[in-house]
């Protein structure tokens, strides 16, 4: 890790408190309220702190200075392919074909030519995808089909289950193929946080010149870079925070560092722009995660305090634009009409998804209405389910829920397994890894999204670096039988 430590490693969980009751000074608009948020904030507080014990491992017991398996040069071209298809996940408004994202096709080409050069050079590949997730996908594949038979729109329904196959399983496993050490995770890393740069860099230009991406978004002052929706911005932005502002402190060359501050500049404008609470709070959770599990060093706090007063900067400058400040928007998308109680905020709104979603639910708890569009547009009347758990049980019954359940908790065991067995260097990558993967669970329990390329990422990489001290398990065991063998053939040609 860069950089000294500060004098404790208590001050993470310092530096939780303060921001928690600063922000609960400033939204609170009654005692109630205040005492509210600190309670909140008491056990997020003892939530880090187990989450520090749980993830992370002792210094001591790992080799910080593990040598990388080499990398197959028949690889090469899939590999490259790979790290544009990441570079491309920002630009979600950009789709060439079949309504596909440019990232789609370039991963999906990734994909073909990985696939022929592992059946012409008959490579060896394991399936290294957890289990959990394997068994996750399978359960919620199995609620989705057996909704469909009864949803508006079957077909398009069945194509979404395919796409969920291939945005998990197989993208997965194409990630524990060709990216073959860490160095390849980190390129990986560094594309799609470009991507996510450049995105809210288009926010930036929404900001100053007007509606001018094709295929984005200006509405009430927020921007969506190049995505079709402000919120699709914020997610993006939110999950590839942390792994910028990594990339920022943690890069060993002084041209990373300089493309991580950049970044970080571009995605925190991004976040703002977006004007998506929800956004700043996942990227706020994320950051406390990382910095419990990471430490804070010198060089993390002045970092910080940059991007904080970088911050304070976007947000005076909002003040000529009709983009609310944070806090105002909190109290907006939170606020109740007084006259006839109905929904103003869009937390009432999605409230109101959520009781049509549960009534529907109570209705058959087992079937779904099918992943269609039209099942879901006729039953919640323009409302949407505004949640990755209620979701998958509104369109694909109970073996939906039960399957994204199984899928989040194998994406942290993965996590887990990555901190607890890999060098010092892919721990820290890792650390970054969850803390996205964090932001991207905090903010799909208030978003319509499931499966998401930008969302998933973080779990993608953190299963190639499980691959990777899979692999590399594997070899010390080949090695040492084969060593043991030589040592028994001596022994007995000794005796003879």
């Amino acid at each position: 890790m860069d950089g000294s430590p500060v004098s404790s490693r208590s001050l993470p969980f310092v530096i939780v408190v303060a921001s928690a009751c600063v922000v609960g000074v400033g939204v609170a608009r009654t005692s109630v309220e205040l005492m509210l948020v600190l309670l909140v904030a008491t056990i997020a507080l003892f939530g880090l702190i187990g989450m520090r014990a749980v993830f992370m491992p002792q210094r001591g017991d790992r080799d910080s200075d593990l040598d990388e398996p080499p990398a197959d040069s028949r690889l090469k071209l899939p590999r490259l392919l790979f790290y544009a298809g990441a570079a491309s996940i920002g630009f979600l408004n950009v789709r060439p074909a079949a309504g596909l994202t440019l990232s789609d096709l370039i991963f999906f080409l990734a994909l073909a030519v990985t696939g022929l050069t592992v059946l012409h050079d008959r490579l060896r590949r394991d399936y290294y995808v957890p289990q959990g997730i394997t068994v996750g996908v399978a359960i919620l594949a199995l609620g989705g089909l057996l909704s469909s038979f009864g949803s508006d729109d079957g077909s398009q329904s069945v194509a979404i289950l395919v796409r969920l196959l291939y945005l998990t399983l197989v993208w997965f496993w194409l990630g524990t193929i060709v990216l073959e050490n860490r160095k390849h995770v980190e390129n990986a890393v560094l594309c799609w946080v470009s991507s996510a740069a450049l995105s809210s860099a288009g926010a930036v230009g929404q900001y100053f010149y007007g509606d001018v991406i094709p295929g984005g978004e200006v509405a009430w002052g927020r921007m969506s870079g190049f995505t079709p929706h402000t919120n699709n911005l914020a997610g993006l932005a939110a999950t590839a925070f942390v792994p910028a502002l990594m990339v920022a402190v943690d890069s060993s060359s002084r041209t990373r560092k300089l493309v991580g501050l950049a970044a970080v500049a571009s995605i925190s404008a991004g976040i703002l722009l977006s004007g998506s609470v929800g956004g700043f709070l996942s990227a706020s959770v994320a950051t406390l995660v990382w910095l419990a599990l990471r430490g804070v060093s010198q060089r993390l706090v002045i970092s910080l305090a940059a991007i904080v007063a970088a911050v304070f900067l976007l947000m005076s400058a909002s003040g000529s634009t009709l983009a609310p400040a944070p806090i105002e928007r909190f109290q907006q998308v939170t606020s109740k009409s007084g006259v006839d109680s109905q929904a103003q905020g869009s937390v009432f709104t999605r409230i109101e998804g959520y009781r049509e979603a549960w009534s529907r639910i109570r209705e058959n708890p087992v079937i779904g209405v099918g992943l269609d569009e039209e099942s879901n547009s006729r039953i919640l009347e323009g409302h949407f389910v505004h949640n990755i758990l209620v979701n998958p049980w509104f369109s694909a019954g109970i073996f939906g829920v039960i399957g994204i359940v199984t899928i989040i908790v194998g994406g942290f065991t993965t996590a887990l397994f990555v901190l607890q067995r890999s060098s010092s260097r892919a721990v820290e990558l890792g650390t970054a890894m969850l803390a996205a993967y964090v932001a991207f669970v905090v903010f799909a329990m208030g978003e319509p999204i499931l499966f998401v390329r930008y969302g998933w990422f973080p779990v993608a990489m953190l299963i190639a670096l499980r691959a990777q001290v899979l692999r590399a398990g594997a070899t010390e065991r080949t090695d040492s039988s084969l060593r043991v063998e030589r040592r028994l053939g001596h022994s007995r040609a000794a005796v003879s």
